[in-house]
């Protein structure tokens, strides 16, 4: 008898524990502000000590005009948590004409499609680069398509596939 009220008791604890995991990636998924914990909250407070912001530049992408803009995932990250860690400065620096990065292209209707990008150019923080794969929502973004893009914009890094 007391083997099965210790077997309850724990499997009580295993499901409140997994049902607030559930709770966390919903509230998550649906935008709601969540409570973070000092490593979370270290971790916003850094990228928000070294943000720098994008200049205006004609040649980036923007709604108006190309129906689609580049996320500022720097920016993103003073505000949110990544499940993954984005790429350093100097992880960043050491991008070369030839490697592939990873973009996150948003619409009007806050659509996001994440996308390879091949390095072409590349001027300090300014890229210039080809896309590498078709768009499923948006119609305008096809391979081969040129896109420049700001450092603060590579969500992710390959060296070339």
């Amino acid at each position: 008898m007391a083997i099965q009220i210790i077997s309850l008791v724990i499997v009580g604890f295993i499901t409140i524990y997994f049902l607030r995991k559930e709770k966390e990636k919903n509230d998550i998924y649906f935008g709601k502000q969540r409570k973070y914990n000092k490593k979370e909250l270290a971790i916003l407070n850094h990228y928000k000590s070294i943000y720098k912001p994008i200049p205006i530049d004609n040649r980036f992408p923007n709604i108006k005009r190309d129906g689609f803009e580049l996320e500022d995932v720097a920016l993103t990250a003073t505000e949110i948590v990544y499940d993954a860690p984005i790429p350093t400065n100097e992880q960043i620096g050491g991008i070369n004409i030839g490697d592939w990065v990873k973009l996150l292209f948003t619409d009007n209707d806050g659509c996001v499609e994440r996308m390879w990008v091949e390095v072409l150019e590349r001027n300090d923080t300014i890229f210039k680069g080809l896309l590498r794969n078709d768009a499923i929502e948006h119609e305008e973004l096809n391979e081969g398509k040129t896109i420049y893009f700001h450092s603060n914009n590579i969500y992710d890094i390959d060296g070339g596939l």
